[in-house]
């Protein structure tokens, strides 16, 4: 993709816009949460930060990927939770606070995830086919210029405005889809000529990434003992990724966009398993409040 000020200025712009978007659904409470639940959000952890890496990484090497592609996905595994994971675990009847506790969390960690999971991924794959340097230090500043920074922006909005938070609050999610197709579509008129062999290449591996990534991370919180709302949410939280953020980390800093290419197709895939973990999920939780002493016998 060209170098361009869309690129170099307006994608920087536009993920900082969507971080201080999900600051803006924060409080200190939500902090405060950590310490009064802390199980839930360390098994969400887990999977996060164990579980959906090395998912990245099996994936990568059963599917044989080329080199940059392998680095995409595993670059995908290392980014935080997405913008969009809060408005799925809603739907699927999850425990929001606790998905927007695990995602402002995942949010923070990133500039520590991404340069370390991305240079392993780097000299595991990487051979002699191209020689790419992550700059560790650099990216933990963009990352936190990119990150941290608009997060507490938006938590600092919220407590000071909290009227202008409630009436924009929801085009921050939209703004985020819209962008992210924006990417999608500029990634496939830039590189329209290698998009079929691409999307071959990398349809199977990111469709089995997602539903990886959700189904075990669902399995996960079962087997932790945790209720079926929470396991919901770690489910949706392990598999739904900041897709937006891997495509401007593989542009900006990584200045590829064979690199960017699982995160644009990984954003677009990774929904299906969502939504089916919605569908999947209303019906269990409405199951087992159906199975509740003196509860309605149907649906709600």
């Amino acid at each position: 993709m060209p170098d361009s000020l869309l690129i170099r200025i307006g994608l920087p712009i536009a993920i900082a816009i969507i971080m201080c978007g999900i600051g803006m659904t924060l409080s200190g409470a939500d902090f405060r949460r950590i310490g009064e639940r802390p199980k839930p959000v360390l098994v969400g952890l887990v999977g996060h930060y164990l579980l959906l890496p090395l998912l990245g990484f099996a994936v990568a090497w059963l599917f044989r990927l080329p080199t940059e592609l392998a680095v995409g996905l595993v670059l995908v595994a290392a980014c935080p939770s997405g913008s969009t994971s809060n408005a799925l675990t809603y739907l699927a009847r999850g425990n929001v606070a606790l998905a927007v506790t695990l995602t402002v969390i995942s949010a923070l960690v990133t500039f520590l995830s991404v340069p370390l999971l991305v240079n392993l991924a780097l000299q595991l794959f990487g051979g002699e086919t191209r020689d790419i340097r992550l700059p560790v230090a650099q990216t933990i500043v963009h990352l936190a210029a990119l990150v941290l920074v608009p997060v507490l922006l938006g938590m600092g909005v919220r407590r000071h405005a909290p009227g202008f938070v409630r009436r924009v609050e929801p085009w921050v999610s939209r703004f985020a889809l819209g962008f992210l197709l924006l990417l999608i579509i500029a990634i496939v008129v830039a590189e329209h000529e290698q998009l079929p062999i691409w999307f071959v290449q990398l349809g199977p591996a990111a469709l089995t990434l997602g539903c990886a990534a959700i189904g075990l991370g669902f399995l996960l919180g079962r087997v932790s003992g945790l209720v079926l709302r929470d396991a919901i949410t770690v489910g949706m939280e392990v598999g739904v990724q900041n897709s937006t953020l891997a495509i401007v980390i593989a542009l900006t800093l990584l200045e590829s966009p064979q690199i960017a290419l699982p995160g644009a197709m990984y954003g677009l895939l990774m929904y299906f398993p969502a939504l089916a973990l919605v569908a999947l999920g209303r019906r269990a939780v409405a199951r087992e409040e159906a199975a509740l002493p003196g509860a309605n016998a149907g649906p709600s």
